[in-house]
């Protein structure tokens, strides 16, 4: 399952639905042409008396990899965490912290997920998108991404 406009926005309705009860408003969705980063959410913090907690919501997966649709899924959920966190003004010590772990840890354990603080993308199939000089280089390296 590769990374575009379509995969992203039903996987994100199907996992709103499922994991988050449709509480989340549908973002904008973009694709980033990098191995080093798997996916991130990016928004911007709202005036202190507006109506939405944030703004410009942005979730922004690598289409540099051809990803299991379980694979995918988990890419999802890790950055509707994200989402979720900031979206509901959840206070936590870092990007991956304590409660960051305790969401996910919840989810997988109900849900059978695989969400880790990082992904290591070494066996995912390489698109086209990804830079050539990697493809010749990935039968011999093995590389650690980080999810933001």
């Amino acid at each position: 399952m590769i990374a575009n406009q379509d995969t992203m926005v039903h996987t994100f309705w199907d996992c709103n639905k499922k994991f988050f009860n449709n509480s989340l408003p549908t973002p904008i969705f973009d694709t980033i042409n990098s191995i080093n980063i798997i996916a991130k959410f990016e928004y911007h913090e709202s005036k202190k008396n507006a109506k939405k907690p944030i703004r410009n919501q942005i979730i922004k997966i690598s289409d540099c990899f051809d990803f299991s649709e379980k694979d995918f899924i988990d890419t999802m959920v890790h950055e509707m965490v994200h989402y979720y966190i900031a979206w509901n003004k959840i206070k936590d010590n870092k990007s991956h912290g304590k409660r960051f772990m305790e969401i996910v840890n919840s989810l997988n354990k109900h849900y059978g997920l695989n969400i880790e603080k990082t992904k290591d993308a070494s066996s995912y199939k390489l698109t086209e998108k990804a830079p050539k000089i990697i493809k010749k280089k990935k039968s011999i390296l093995s590389f650690l991404f980080r999810l933001n």
